[in-house]
């Protein structure tokens, strides 16, 4: 099995303002939100890197209701939040919530999960860097446009969206680059420690 991340990344936030909308929401899930002295890299726990303006939370690996978790946020705070999510180490992904609404989304292999998608539904995951830009100011449409294309399985060459990248179309990893273009921090040093505050976050699962 490959890895699995999911990640909010909070538009113009602070720490406490993402800390205090996340013991919200875990309250409201019959759940618990509390900072931990645990400094593991386990996915035990929820990290919040601040950096740049933007916070970036990483959620435990027991948690999957990202998706949901970034619309409240957004809702909370009343700011852009993106839903980031690598799957299984083959592709990266986001959602872009404002006010609890997706505004924009993309998947570089969108039919992953079904190969009989229609046009229509293959068009709402392709990515819109004018739509980032607008909620996101500080990032021009040329610092991400390359980033927001179909990945080409079959190319065993597929270079970089940018020469200063770090990852290549095709690897997963390229999320990070992307991040950093949005100027979100990935809240890791080297060697998988984490950069920020850790958390338990436990939420109630739902039937």
């Amino acid at each position: 099995m490959g890895l699995f991340l999911s990640m909010s990344g909070v538009v113009g936030a602070n720490q406490a303002d993402v800390a205090a909308a996340l013991r919200e929401y875990a309250a409201a899930h019959g759940g618990r939100f509390e900072q931990t002295t645990n400094r593991s890299a386990s996915w035990e726990v929820l990290i919040i890197g601040e950096a740049d303006g933007h916070v970036t939370v990483v959620y435990p690996g027991n948690f999957f209701k990202w998706d949901e978790a970034a619309a409240h946020l957004s809702r909370s705070l009343d700011v852009p939040v993106f839903s980031f999510h690598i799957h299984d180490e083959d592709l990266w992904m986001y959602l872009l919530f404002v006010a609890g609404e997706v505004v924009d989304q993309f998947n570089p292999i969108p039919d992953y999960w079904d190969d009989s998608l229609s046009d229509e539904e293959r068009t709402q995951w392709a990515g819109n860097p004018a739509a980032i830009a607008r909620w996101c100011p500080q990032v021009p449409e040329t610092a991400i446009r390359q980033y927001l294309v179909p990945w080409d399985l079959e190319d065993e060459t597929p270079g970089k969206a940018y020469e200063d990248d770090e990852s290549a179309y095709g690897d997963c990893w390229q999320l990070v680059d992307f991040m950093r273009k949005l100027r979100f921090s990935y809240p890791f040093t080297a060697d998988g420690q984490p950069v920020g505050d850790t958390y338990v976050f436990e939420v109630e699962r739902r039937k």
